[in-house]
């Protein structure tokens, strides 16, 4: 096993690398609930779910919104493929509350049926919504 005091974390969506830096460790949701990963970590494969990422690097935490995805994890490395990746600066809030609140009311009409690949995707656009509100909220109360 290798003995390092980095994680190379690196996350990638369809549209290609969106960011590759050395960390101190890594934490993120999976739909198991939220791990983290250090240095010299036994290697780890699990399904991510829409939410926060966090990384810490030289003591300063930093935050991303993420979606579903997987992550393969290691001593050494910390990898994310996620469809969807936002920082704090690319969050707009007043934009993604509108989208929530449509996603939102298109939800209410399915009442009781919660099931479906349309219901799934409007739920997924839910999450999406509160996981970029979460990091924005997040990086400003730093």
């Amino acid at each position: 096993m290798a003995n390092s005091e980095h994680l190379q974390l690196d996350v990638v969506t369809p549209q290609g690398s969106v960011l590759s830096t050395r960390v101190d460790s890594v934490q993120a949701p999976s739909v198991e609930g939220e791990f983290g990963v250090l240095p010299n970590h036994l290697p780890l494969l699990a399904a991510l779910k829409c939410g926060l990422l966090v990384w810490e690097v030289e003591g300063k935490r930093k935050i991303a919104a993420i979606g579903p995805g997987f992550v393969e994890g290691g001593p050494d490395k910390v990898l994310l493929l996620t469809d969807v990746y936002a920082s704090p600066e690319q969050i707009n809030p007043d934009a993604v509350r509108e989208e929530l609140a449509k996603a939102e009311e298109a939800l209410k009409a399915y009442d009781e049926l919660y099931e479906g690949p349309d219901y799934n995707e409007l739920q997924r656009d839910v999450d999406w919504a509160h996981a970029r509100l979460e990091a924005y909220a997040a990086s400003r109360a730093v």
